[in-house]
């Protein structure tokens, strides 16, 4: 018998858009969520093959990669490039009787329910949240634009309904300071209109 899990979190390294060396921090929340998910898959997962942050100078340069090879763009991220970007940079890291035993799927959905069991299975979901392109200018929503790593749920809050768990790339200041790539809970439904959430499996 599955044990149903009310709140649950992976254990995932953070990565901040706005460090120091982030060539375009502005527009790099899409490149530094991928990073993220790429180191764990490397680091958590055990695929050493695919290159993680220690490839890499630092963890600015990783995103930095990322950002000029797989989709990164001065308007951000759409979903298709995310999950081109992902099978790409996976595809060029494993060899093809690699690829051929284990098979990488990316999928791209919006359901409390697959989300869970991504999270479930040990797998962090991309999150976008994209009120612009999904015509929802005058509402309210943690995010107008954003991209975040979903490394768990808690369905504690009953009143409120299911909220996800993300890594959320870090928030610039005013005074030209950040905050590092801290976690957040944020309500599932009042935002569910503008979600779009990209899994990652290799099998």
């Amino acid at each position: 018998m599955i044990e149903k899990r009310s709140e649950y979190r992976l254990e995932v390294e953070p990565y901040t858009q706005w460090e120091p060396g982030v060539a375009s921090p502005g527009s790099a929340c899409g490149p530094a969520t991928m990073a993220a998910l790429i180191e764990y898959w490397h680091t958590r997962r055990g695929y050493g093959r695919i290159p993680g942050s220690g490839h890499f100078d630092s963890k600015a340069e990783h995103i930095n990669y990322i950002y000029s090879h797989h989709g990164g763009t001065p308007l951000g991220m759409s979903a298709r490039s995310f999950a081109k970007g992902l099978q790409a940079y996976i595809g060029a890291a494993l060899p093809r009787v690699e690829r051929r035993r284990r098979p990488v799927s990316v999928s791209v959905f919006n359901d409390m329910g697959r989300y869970r069991a991504e999270i479930d299975a040990g797998r962090p979901v991309a999150v976008k949240f994209d009120k612009w392109f999904s015509l929802r200018w005058r509402g309210r929503y943690a995010y107008d634009y954003h991209w975040v790593l979903g490394i768990g749920y808690d369905l504690t809050d009953t009143g409120a309904g299911p909220a996800l768990i993300v890594q959320d790339n870090g928030i610039r200041h005013k005074n030209g300071g950040f905050t590092p790539g801290r976690e957040r809970h944020i309500p599932y439904l009042p935002n569910q209109p503008i979600l779009t959430m990209v899994a990652l499996n290799i099998e």
